[in-house]
């Protein structure tokens, strides 16, 4: 055998095992009547040779290549981390791997990200979708290609979904708030082309209706990512907006809040409570240890893959929401 070449082929196999192509095949893919003494020698050979198997081919020849691909917004976010655990968790007790592509929030990416991973024959998607604009979801469905959305609905465009109960998620967190004495709740939200970002509003909307005009609701709107959320929110207190209490679109927000907070020589929760959202690793450990609504990311993922494999196996259609749960530490102060 040419020891130059960069792999070794089921022909080199054959060649050394002094079988067929197609006997070879038969031994690796587990397929079809191979004699047990034959295909022990082959899988020897393949091993000895360090043959490893060509997936693309076997994608095109098969129509199934073993692989999800999964785009998420920002991987740099624990709390993809977590999701992607979850997935790839799943996907290994399925015989699955995964391919990652991270997007940076830009649609743009969004595309490339959906063709690199087609180009590669995956089986299907999982997708964080930025959602400032769906044409390639709806592209993804139009030609049927399996698909699961995660954490997030598109309007209009039906497919799987996989997402936590963000309107409930709003709605404990403000009335905890509003248990807890306070009585001007600033919200700071991610922009509202973001599915959570307007359930989670609805949710605080709601639990502030329910008392009437008691407590006061101020929303803001912030880029999102640590630096947007903590530059957003040093601007905030430099133009003095009164408030007694944050909610934070998630716990990266919360935790540049706290951040800018002290900048400014303030206390939390003493000058004024915060609420996170997610429960990423860290905001049990930030000081003060964050109050937030909890999601299981790990299941979120895991329930992502189940729903992927139900539509490449039974075009089965799929939406799930993942339960929440406000989680209580020291960022809330009872007033």
């Amino acid at each position: 055998m040419d020891k130059t070449k960069k792999f070794v082929t089921i022909k080199d196999v054959a060649k050394v095992a002094g079988v067929s192509v197609n006997t070879v095949s038969r031994a690796l893919g587990n397929r079809g009547y191979v004699r047990k003494d034959t295909k022990e020698k082959v899988l020897k050979v393949a091993q000895e040779l360090g043959y490893t198997r060509n997936c693309a081919a076997t994608a095109l020849r098969t129509k199934h290549s073993g692989i999800v691909g999964v785009v998420v917004v920002d991987n740099s976010n624990p709390f993809y981390a977590e999701l992607v655990k979850g997935i790839e968790s799943e996907a290994r007790k399925n015989g699955y791997s995964i391919i990652l592509i991270n997007t940076d929030r830009s649609y743009e990416n969004e595309v490339k990200a959906i063709q690199t991973l087609l180009q590669r024959r995956v089986d299907g998607l999982i997708i964080c979708a930025v959602q400032s604009r769906t044409d390639d979801i709806k592209e993804l469905v139009d030609k049927k290609i399996p698909n699961v959305i995660v954490g997030s609905k598109l309007d209009g465009i039906k497919t799987n979904y996989i997402h936590s109960d963000d309107e409930l998620g709003g709605y404990i967190a403000a009335k905890y708030l509003i248990e807890t004495g306070h009585k001007n709740i600033l919200f700071l939200n991610a922009f509202d082309y973001k599915y959570a970002a307007r359930m989670r509003e609805k949710g605080v909307r709601k639990a502030i209706e329910e008392v009437g005009k008691s407590v006061k609701l101020t929303v803001i709107s912030s880029l999102e990512g640590f630096e947007n959320a903590y530059e957003k929110f040093k601007q905030l207190l430099s133009e003095k907006i009164a408030f007694d209490s944050v909610i934070c679109y998630n716990d990266i927000y919360a935790i540049a809040v706290v951040k800018a907070s002290k900048e400014f020589g303030l206390k939390i929760p003493e000058d004024f409570s915060v609420i996170g959202f997610d429960d990423i690793e860290f905001s049990s450990v930030v000081s003060p240890p964050l109050t937030t609504v909890r999601i299981d990311k790990t299941v979120l993922g895991a329930e992502a893959f189940r729903a992927l494999i139900k539509s490449i196996k039974e075009d089965i259609t799929t939406e799930l929401v993942v339960p929440v749960e406000l989680i209580k530490r020291e960022s809330v102060k009872v007033r």
